[in-house]
């Protein structure tokens, strides 16, 4: 795919991605198929209101609640992408420092335009942001972060993929007025 052999160049690691992610509608029994996945497509807006009767009921617990569920799907998804990056003979997170980047920034899973802004392996750091991510519908809405989910998805798909425990912070939100979100995964302390 690429000039040297176990490289890939970016667009050939795009097309594979990319071929990976599609939608299966199966209408002869009313499900829909995701990365081989079973899921239910719901206005972003939904998960808003999901959001507002779980703090209802939860209080400040809902955005732990929501982190961790999102921690929980970042995580199955690493492991799915780090299957495919092993049958393609991409042994350990050091050998695929370019997959892991372009992996997660084409598999679109509708929580916005994410790109890797820096991926230091060798010291566990990454830098993300989000372009128009769903958790942050309301720009200026909010006096705090709000993108929960995001973040745990972040913190599990990049501790997946680097085999490292990262943990992270939303440093800028969209929902505070900033023009993107914005996140900081480090190495946590063990």
């Amino acid at each position: 795919m690429s000039g040297s052999p176990g490289r890939f160049s970016t667009n050939s690691l795009r097309r594979l991605i990319t071929s990976m992610n599609s939608i299966r509608f199966r209408d002869e029994s009313g499900e829909i198929e995701y990365f081989g996945q079973k899921v239910v497509l719901l206005r972003r807006d939904v998960f808003g209101l999901i959001r507002g009767e779980l703090s209802r009921v939860a209080g400040p617990a809902a955005n732990v609640i929501i982190s961790l569920a999102g921690r929980k799907v970042g995580t199955e998804e690493g492991q799915a992408l780090a299957l495919k990056a092993e049958a393609l003979g991409l042994n350990g997170p050091q050998a695929f420092p370019d997959f892991l980047k372009t992996a997660v920034e084409e598999t679109n899973m509708g929580i916005g335009k994410i790109r890797v802004s820096d991926l230091d392996l060798q010291n566990g750091r990454v830098d993300i942001t989000v372009v128009n991510g769903f958790e942050s519908d309301r720009p200026g809405g909010s006096l705090k972060p709000t993108c929960f989910f995001t973040l745990g998805y972040l913190e599990g798909i990049f501790s997946k993929l680097t085999g490292k425990e990262l943990r992270g912070r939303e440093v800028a939100c969209n929902a505070k007025g900033d023009t993107l979100c914005r996140f900081s995964l480090n190495m946590s302390a063990q």
